[in-house]
């Protein structure tokens, strides 16, 4: 079947703007669709033609590769046109393949057939609603709405970790990151959140990540292919949701999450929440800055803070004890308050969180 596959994705690489012309004569001339329709399935076809070029480089069809791909384009694709799709594809691949009169036309019809059956498939299954979609609904709604709240409190790059932190918080996630990137150097310039030392040691190879090149949200069940495999390991990743933040048509970087290597699913409802998360976090970037940001609401004694900001400054519990004219003792009980109320493991996750909330710089 290898074979097949082979010949298949060589077939398309030769005839495809025939095939494609074909099928853009079929949609037009079919009156039962109406204009919105068209345009969505133009994009789809389009789409489903470039992905079977990028299939040619490994000379078969990756079953993962194309429930992602489906996943991606599922807005593309009117829910009542599916099968249309399906039959449009089908006989412009078939006209174009009988007019050559190739040696394996059969064989190449019915992997033809059986792989428009298996997007159309993966497609069903993937818009299908959740049992208790209503609920569930209702309630990513009112996360997207505490969200918009906590964006409207915040002002700038500089509220951006807390913005993050209190995404994780509001969405049910253990980790958050958003990478900036430069639209005119076309590469990462920086990135946010509590991997930051981790995306230091990966920069110049994050721009080659295949993921990056999509431009769409995707959920990636297991991070093979799109993520290379040093990420995988230095982030200890398994499931992981990308998002791109962007505001017309700009590209102001990425947004990851997940939950720290335990792997979990993502409904296609889920992940359309998350993509206006992107869309109104490109629209918060791109206004202008006023005021001064938040703090996290945390209750932090004024002696906490102290201690605090001499941590953040590399001060030892012995420096702190006689700054602070305290024994180190209480040095090391308000450090374990600290670390209660940052939900941190050590001094470092105490620094590395209070940063991200706001409350140093």
């Amino acid at each position: 079947m290898k074979k097949i596959d082979f010949q298949y994705l060589l077939f398309y690489k030769i005839h495809r703007s025939e095939i494609l012309k074909n099928s853009m004569v079929r949609l037009e001339n079919n009156p039962e669709i109406d204009k919105e329709q068209k345009e969505k399935l133009r994009q789809f076809i389009s789409a489903f033609i470039a992905f079977l070029m990028i299939q040619m480089k490994n000379t078969k069809i990756e079953e993962d590769a194309l429930h992602y791909w489906v996943q991606m384009h599922s807005n593309d694709m009117p829910i009542t046109k599916s099968n249309t799709f399906q039959v449009i594809v089908f006989d412009s691949f078939k006209s174009v393949l009988s007019q050559l009169h190739h040696p394996y036309e059969e064989e190449l019809l019915l992997f033809h057939n059986e792989l428009l059956s298996k997007v159309t498939s993966l497609y069903l299954a993937w818009i299908e609603d959740p049992p208790n979609s209503i609920d569930i609904k209702q309630d990513y709604m009112k996360k997207l709405d505490a969200f918009s709240e906590i964006l409207i409190q915040c002002n700038g790059t500089e509220d951006l970790p807390y913005l993050l932190t209190r995404t994780e918080e509001i969405f049910s996630f253990k980790r958050c990151i958003f990478l900036s990137y430069n639209p005119w150097l076309k590469e990462f310039s920086g990135a946010i959140g509590e991997e930051l030392s981790k995306v230091q040691l990966m920069r110049g190879k994050i721009e080659s990540e295949p993921v990056f090149s999509l431009k769409k949200p995707l959920f990636l069940k297991k991070p093979d292919p799109y993520v290379q495999q040093a990420a995988i390991e230095l982030f200890n990743l398994s499931s992981i949701i990308f998002i791109p933040i962007t505001f017309e048509r700009q590209l102001y970087g990425w947004l990851t999450l997940d939950q720290q290597g335990d792997t979990f699913d993502c409904s296609k409802l889920q992940l359309d929440v998350l993509e206006q998360v992107g869309i109104r976090i490109g629209m918060y970037l791109a206004r202008k800055q006023m005021g001064v940001g938040v703090k996290y609401p945390l209750d932090l004694t004024e002696k906490e803070l102290g201690i605090l900001h001499l941590l953040s400054e590399g001060y030892s519990n012995k420096e702190m004890a006689e700054l602070m004219f305290l024994s180190e003792f209480t040095i090391r009980d308000y450090i374990q308050k600290l670390m209660i109320k940052l939900k941190a493991k050590n001094r470092t996750q105490i620094i590395s969180r209070a940063f991200r909330m706001g409350l140093i710089d």
